[in-house]
């Protein structure tokens, strides 16, 4: 097998891995599982395994304190992103959020427009456009699925995540991707902690259904999806792994109507694809000037 055929199934497996974030999100929220408790648990345990895998394959831990520093801060961020994510789904279906989110590539290009000085290209406006309009849909969907709090807030973490990337491309000269996932899920633990101390204190999960899904959101939607991110983005350039990528919302879309009985109406099908469009232009306006191994392999 070819090895961009082989990094193209890698970053598919990946993007479907990550996919299941929201559904895990909405699967804890409908048995009462503390976000204090879901976050902080799924995090050490998801960290405690990537830096044993790490450790075995040989990949690099941070190499000085300011590159701890500043993938502990790029955690920081993160952090930010997860929370208002997963406070997204208690107003949002797990699909309208995950799409919200992927606005996120448009704002990487207004993050970078302004504090990185690249260029504006007609791409990256009807991009933007698109994006505006997509959301714009979504909003206008059936309140009782999209909640204007929710599609806010799954704003708020597509503009943290895009925050994250933008600075995840910053220090990638200096920063291998291994040492970044390293030290941003070093940095996310720690903040989770800090978050599940300060809301209420920590505690463990109790009973099958509560660890079932913490394993699971660790281990489908974490653990794997980075391995198997990493072992594509060495085999394919950027414009390839965000096009791929984009499958992400599709999953859960998919997911959420199959599994959790969610509906999709006409207009947010439509904003979906909108903003998916605005995805794919995005990335074929930046991947071919772009290494895949700049990116991040960090997952939502």
């Amino acid at each position: 097998m070819r090895e961009s055929t082989l990094g193209g199934l890698f970053v598919f497996a990946a993007a479907a891995g990550f996919g299941t974030i929201g559904i895990f999100g909405e699967v804890a929220a409908a048995i009462g599982l503390e976000l204090s408790t879901l976050l902080p648990t799924r995090f050490a345990l998801a960290t405690l395994l990537i830096v044993g895998i790490g450790r075995v394959r040989g990949w690099p831990l941070p190499s000085s304190r300011r590159a701890w520093a500043t993938t502990f801060v790029l955690g920081v961020v993160y952090t930010g992103m997860t929370l208002a994510f997963f406070v997204s789904l208690r107003y949002l279906t797990a699909g309208l959020a995950t799409v919200v989110l992927y606005t996120y590539p448009a704002l990487v290009v207004v993050v970078s427009m302004v504090a990185m000085d690249e260029a504006i290209t007609a791409r990256k406006v009807v991009a933007l456009v698109l994006t505006t309009l997509g959301v714009g849909l979504v909003v206008g969907a059936d309140g009782a699925v999209a909640a204007p709090l929710g599609v806010g807030l799954a704003l708020v973490a597509a503009l943290c995540y895009a925050l994250y990337t933008a600075g995840s491309r910053a220090v990638s000269p200096s920063i291998s991707p291994a040492e970044l996932t390293v030290g941003v899920l070093a940095g996310t633990t720690v903040s989770m902690l800090a978050y599940g101390l300060l809301d209420g204190g920590l505690a463990l999960p109790s009973g099958t259904a509560e660890w079932g899904v913490v394993l699971g959101l660790a281990l489908v939607s974490t653990v794997i999806p980075h391995v198997l991110f990493y072992q594509g983005v060495s085999r394919l350039e950027a414009g390839r792994v965000g096009i791929i990528s984009t499958v992400e919302p599709v999953v859960t879309v998919v997911l959420g109507v199959l599994l959790l009985g969610e509906t999709v109406t006409l207009s947010a099908a439509v904003g979906g694809a909108l903003v998916l469009g605005a995805v794919l232009l995005v990335q074929r306006s930046s991947g071919d000037a772009e290494p895949a191994q700049s990116r991040s392999i960090v997952g939502d």
